[in-house]
């Protein structure tokens, strides 16, 4: 009994451990989100982009199933805030592909390169623990990543498993 305490203890400073992780994170990139006045469709059409660079318009609107119409507004709108720019097709001069600009990547989810000013004063902060602090943090990230795995394809499977009864 006593160990199943401790074991429920330790996951529970685990997730508080975490959201405090996380949380600290995601308000820069809140931040910079509200900087760019990014809507989630916006986003979805900034990660797409991100995930096939040269796509075309006709390509991501049947990707993202919305119409031509609402993903010219979107992708406009990204090309104004600086986020994305149009280029020739250089095999088809009537295909306009869809690129990220360096400001589209970091905000689409590169490296948070806005956030370099908290990192630093992070790494300031941990000193000495610093190399530790990575260490935990990779192999966190790495089982995150399996988990989150596993859940895709137990969510996969769950349609096919109902479907079969």
């Amino acid at each position: 009994m006593l160990q199943t305490t401790a074991i429920v203890g330790l996951q529970h400073n685990l997730g508080a451990a975490y959201y405090g992780l996380v949380h600290g994170l995601d308000t820069l990139r809140l931040q910079e989100w509200e900087r760019y006045q990014l809507t989630l469709p916006r986003l979805r059409v900034l990660s797409q982009i991100r995930r096939c660079p040269g796509v075309t318009a006709a390509q991501l609107s049947q990707a993202m199933g919305i119409t031509a119409s609402s993903t010219s507004g979107l992708v406009a709108k990204l090309i104004d805030t600086g986020l994305v720019v149009r280029g020739q097709d250089p095999f088809d001069c009537r295909k306009i592909r869809l690129e990220l600009t360096a400001a589209g990547e970091a905000t689409a989810g590169g490296p948070l390169e806005f956030a370099a000013p908290f990192v630093d004063r992070l790494a300031a902060t941990l000193g000495g623990e610093l190399e530790a602090a990575i260490v935990a943090l990779d192999r966190l990230s790495e089982a995150a990543i399996a988990v989150l795995a596993e859940t895709e394809l137990e969510a996969i499977s769950l349609p096919l498993r109902n479907a079969s009864r």
